[in-house]
């Protein structure tokens, strides 16, 4: 039985890329494809593909709660989900990798390495392309590391910051922050953006990265128990 593969990308000349690269394949198979992300967990819970195939950046759902949603619709067993990215989305990568993303694929990789990343991950392997996997060490060696800013970062946030960081850092999305806290989706972005704007950061996944490498969620953790 050949791999059946659904795949989503905002863009149609990228969805019409990745179905000339397939076609030539005789054991990979297109059993459906969107531009829409709401769209594509419907298309998973009607075709119950090997492998779900998905393009960043998303228009309409954020990483995490888009794989998550596939993951769930998914008939057992569950689809292996791959990514693709340009090397500017690095953040949004590694929000896929937390949420069980078994493959990534650079959008300007060769056909080939897509081609041996899908096959992989519907044989049960997780793949990390030679060209992501360069990508990945370099935005890592530029999260700030650990230093005496410490005390200066941890008194630049709000005690409702802090604590917006932290259900992020758990991996809860914008929507399941909002229910914990009794607020709306909009008010937890917003915390977030004075986050992310405090800190001198540029995104999500770098602020969750440094919380963890500042020990700020040990002692948030600790707190609570």
């Amino acid at each position: 039985m050949p791999v059946r593969v659904i795949v989503h990308d905002r863009q149609t000349f990228t969805l019409l890329g990745v179905r000339a690269v397939f076609e030539p394949e005789r054991d990979i198979e297109i059993a459906g494809e969107t531009r829409s992300a709401r769209h594509l967990v419907s298309l998973v819970r009607e075709h119950g593909p090997d492998v779900v195939l998905i393009g960043l950046p998303l228009s309409d759902l954020d990483v995490l709660e888009l794989v998550r949603r596939v993951l769930e619709a998914g008939r057992p067993p569950v689809p292996g989900v791959v990514v693709m990215a340009a090397p500017k989305y690095e953040g949004s990568l590694l929000d896929a990798l937390r949420a069980g993303v078994r493959g990534v694929a650079g959008k300007e990789s060769p056909p080939s390495e897509l081609v041996r990343t899908v096959r992989a991950v519907a044989a049960g392997g997780a793949v990390l392309t030679a060209t992501m996997t360069g990508h990945l060490l370099d935005w890592a060696a530029r999260v700030p590391v650990a230093s005496g800013v410490r005390a200066s970062v941890v008194a630049a946030l709000s005690g409702r910051e802090r604590r917006v960081l932290e259900l992020v850092s758990r991996g809860l999305s914008d929507a399941e922050v909002a229910a914990e806290l009794h607020v709306s989706t909009a008010t937890v972005r917003s915390h977030m953006h004075h986050v992310t704007a405090k800190l001198g950061m540029s995104g999500r996944t770098q602020v969750v990265a440094f919380a963890y490498r500042q020990g700020l969620m040990v002692e948030e953790s600790a707190r609570g128990a």
